[in-house]
């Protein structure tokens, strides 16, 4: 494994994602500020990812033509835009206009995941993969802390709450930008950047047809779909349960989003590779999905709020296990010269869970409260485990259907 660009590619991850750990585990409680129903805060929540699921196709696609640091630095720059508007929103629509910005500046992460790809072996690919996920799992370490205490700073200095946090955020991108110019080595050989189709994946029969001839293929992207799905319907579900049920304030929120990234980050910063050595990324998932499906069927019962830190352990544990092992399977099915288009679309189905999940789970809080919002998140990872399950049974062929994906291109 070639160890300096991934060490380069994880700090300019992780700066841009602190940012993101800053701002989104309060969107739902800024939206509450502005009279925005359940709902309508899981919109807010959920455009972000209309806007992923559209363009991590497309930057991807980019990525495997022209290179995987141009799409990563200009990317950035749209995240330190999206950032400094969402540092002066003052209503629900430009809360709005904020979020579809930094939405489509942060559908890299499959182009970022492509990166690790180039520069990984098979063997290799799933503590790789873990990079992204660590990164996260540190921006929710630091983030959320952060971004309580900026937040009440700016309130008691007479401005929106979303001021201080915002700003720090556009800064905090704005670094990650100079990183990746000064630092950051091109990842994809000058011999394949150029190749494959002007069009962008999602719009691409080849892909498609690829995707859904190949069973194990659609299983991991099925798989996918439920866990991301049940996990975003959670992060606006939990936020209201902790809100109007507990009372937790913005730092309340921030230790208990700390606490399930320094989960997350524990495990996809170094443990993920050990565990799919061990027993192999099917079975992880297995494990994983298991491990949510605890964690949500938790929640309804809980009348202290200190035990939310138990549901929390199982959630943190299932994610951190099932995202790097899913993004690893993805890759050892599909060929070399795919991986940016194939990867983007991983991301863009994962981004459609980000646009339903929060939408659905706030829709389930109003309908039914917490049970109805994390009992149905529960039966949705059953559909996971399940698919999880019938993945396990299947043999995993490496780099299959190069041919069929490299033919009759445009």
């Amino acid at each position: 494994m070639k160890k300096s660009p991934l060490l380069v590619l994880f700090l300019t991850v992780f700066i841009d994602l602190l940012g993101f750990g800053i701002v989104i585990p309060f969107l739902p409680y800024y939206a509450r500020e502005y009279g925005a129903t359940g709902k309508l805060a899981g919109f807010v929540v959920g455009v972000y990812s209309l806007m992923q699921f559209f363009f991590a196709p497309i930057w991807g696609r980019l990525s495997d033509r022209v290179g995987r640091r141009p799409i990563l630095i200009v990317s950035l720059t749209g995240s330190m835009l999206g950032y400094t508007i969402f540092a002066f929103a003052n209503s629900l629509t430009s809360l709005l206009v904020a979020r579809i910005i930094a939405g489509i500046a942060a559908a890299n992460i499959g182009t970022a995941q492509a990166y690790i790809a180039d520069v990984t072996t098979p063997q290799n690919r799933a503590r790789g993969m873990g990079i992204i996920g660590a990164a996260f799992g540190l921006g929710f370490i630091l983030g959320p802390p952060l971004g309580g205490i900026l937040s009440s700073l700016a309130v008691s200095h007479g401005h929106h709450g979303n001021l201080y946090p915002g700003a720090f955020a556009a800064l905090l991108s704005l670094t990650a930008v100079t990183v990746a110019l000064v630092a950051l080595p091109e990842s994809r050989p000058e011999s394949l950047r150029g190749k494959g189709s002007r069009r962008p994946p999602q719009f691409d029969p080849r892909i498609w047809r690829f995707v859904f001839q190949r069973g194990t293929l659609t299983l991991i992207l099925g798989t996918l779909f439920l866990i991301v799905l049940a996990f975003a319907g959670m992060e606006t579900s939990v936020t209201l349960v902790g809100r109007d049920r507990f009372g937790f304030q913005q730092m309340d929120f921030a230790w208990l989003f700390l606490f399930m990234g320094v989960i997350v980050a524990g495990i996809q910063g170094g443990a993920i590779g050990r565990i799919v050595r061990a027993v192999g990324e099917r079975n992880a998932i297995v494990a994983g999905a298991f491990s949510l499906a605890v964690g949500f069927l938790l929640v309804p019962s809980i009348v202290d709020a200190r035990f939310l830190y138990l549901a929390a352990l199982f959630i943190a544990l299932g994610q951190a296990v099932c995202y790097p092992s899913l993004m690893s399977l993805v890759t050892k099915v599909t060929p070399s010269e795919e991986h940016g288009s194939m990867l983007g679309i991983s991301s863009s189905i994962g981004s459609l869970s980000r646009i339903l999940g929060p939408i659905l789970g706030g829709a389930l809080y109003d309908a039914g409260g917490t049970s109805g919002a994390f009992y149905t998140s529960a039966g949705i990872i059953l559909g996971a485990f399940l698919l999880a399950l019938a993945l396990r049974r299947r043999p995993i062929e490496t780099g299959m259907g190069s041919a069929e994906l490299t033919e009759s291109r445009p």
